[in-house]
């Protein structure tokens, strides 16, 4: 008689079965924990290189163009003669004035003659400049331009060249005795009044607005602090803040 040996299969218990998913689970969250913590950490400092390099930028803009400010081709030139009374734009000077600020519209006007030819200002567009040195053009006029920061933007001349500006102070230093040392900071200088240096402040913001852990920004906290007289001031968002200031001596208005 032959005999039949049956062979008994065993698979996974449930016992084993919660075990093995339950290790799994632990390192799926593992993983996806790192993942998680690695894609935060890259955007915080994708946040703050942004609010550094935005900071490089508006204080390039802003030194280049104010650096400009009152040159003219000929320097025996009278500055009354070489800088008349013109408006364009929303730009409005007197004789002899190369730069003001609207306060209300937050509008930086300032003007000088080009130095050199294919000069750009900050909106990109070349200028024909002197063809030779102290020599000016035929139909030569005045290079305006206007800052103006709008919706979080700063435009030259209408053409945005800067976003995530949250913020932005201007700040004039004066001399009554067209010294080189400016004897007070104001936003109206008055008639009469040497514009010696300009000195600005920016509130930047990172690109992305949910990358901080909460609202608590001591930038913006101290923004508003400084320039709003108010305290305990949260942002709206989780973004990054930075604050950059500068002065910039206007060299060609100096004496």
């Amino acid at each position: 008689m032959n005999r039949i040996i049956r062979t008994a299969q065993r698979g996974l218990s449930i016992i084993e079965l919660m075990i093995a998913l339950a290790i799994s689970s632990l390192l799926i969250l593992g993983v996806t924990q790192i993942y998680v913590d690695n894609k935060s950490n890259f955007f915080f400092q994708q946040g703050q290189s942004d609010n550094t390099e935005n900071a490089r930028y508006t204080l390039l803009i802003l030194e280049e163009e104010l650096r400009r400010v009152g040159y003219r081709i000929r320097p025996d030139e009278d500055p009354t003669s070489a800088f008349r009374a013109e408006n364009e734009g929303n730009c409005n000077f007197a004789a002899g004035e190369t730069i003001n600020y609207d306060g209300t519209n937050n509008r930086l006007c300032l003007r000088y003659q080009p130095h050199i030819p294919g000069l750009t200002a900050c909106d990109g567009i070349a200028q024909a400049g002197p063809p030779n040195p102290y020599e000016l053009p035929a139909g030569s006029s005045n290079l305006i331009v206007d800052l103006t920061f709008t919706g979080n933007s700063l435009l030259c001349n209408d053409q945005p060249v800067f976003d995530n500006l949250v913020d932005l102070q201007i700040e004039f230093g004066v001399s009554n005795d067209n010294s080189r040392q400016a004897d007070a900071y104001t936003q109206s200088p008055a008639a009469g009044q040497g514009i010696q240096s300009v000195r600005y402040a920016a509130l930047i913001k990172s690109r992305y607005d949910n990358i901080a852990t909460d609202t608590e920004s001591q930038a913006f906290e101290y923004w508003h602090e400084t320039y709003y007289d108010t305290e305990g001031v949260t942002a709206p968002d989780r973004a990054l803040y930075l604050v950059t200031e500068s002065t910039i001596n206007l060299r060609n208005l100096t004496r």
